[in-house]
């Protein structure tokens, strides 16, 4: 039976879509390091087993986080087909019918911007942490670049990151809202 103050599970739709999105785009290349030692037996050493480890368990953490979300919808599903029977059942009773509110448009293209993000980038989005201070370092290695630009694009690097942060914990909060 599902307490009427439940919420819907937006995580678990998030790694579930995210999840797919990144094994159709990473799959194939993590299939070709993780059978590579096997295809080419030559070329093996410690850093070609680690890696196909690492692509593993990629591999494997992405699986399990999608079946738990599928697990976390299911079960929503379910208790929220019990609570319609049983708020139907007091509704016949009571004839009291109320009005849902509409939610607003911008938090899904929050979500959907970050999420294309994410699978554009790949195995690559692991960068995008370090990535304003490593495009700082190379921008000290030309000469004519003036000595404010480092510091100039780690500000703006940094700034469009807490930025979507920002944007992503409204946009969350704004789905969650109750009416």
């Amino acid at each position: 039976m599902r307490p009427s103050n439940q919420q819907q599970p937006i995580w678990a739709w998030v790694v579930l879509i995210g999840g797919a999105l990144f094994l159709i785009s990473a799959l194939p290349g993590m299939l070709f390091i993780i059978f590579m030692p096997f295809w080419k037996a030559d070329e093996l050493s410690f850093f070609t087993m680690i890696f196909a480890a690492i692509s593993l368990c990629i591999l494997i953490v992405t699986a399990w986080g999608m079946k738990r979300a599928y697990n976390a919808l299911r079960d929503y599903n379910r208790a929220k087909k019990a609570y319609e029977l049983e708020s139907l059942q007091e509704k016949k009773l009571l004839n009291n019918l109320s009005s849902e509110t509409k939610k607003p448009i911008w938090p899904w293209i929050v979500i959907g911007l970050g999420a294309l993000l994410v699978v554009s980038a790949g195995p690559g989005i692991i960068m995008l942490p370090i990535g304003p201070l490593f495009l700082a370092g190379m921008s000290t290695d030309s000469g004519t670049a003036p000595d404010y630009v480092p510091f100039l694009i780690i500000v703006i690097g940094y700034g469009l990151m807490a930025g979507y942060v920002i944007l992503l914990i409204k946009a969350i909060k704004t789905l969650r809202a109750k009416k």
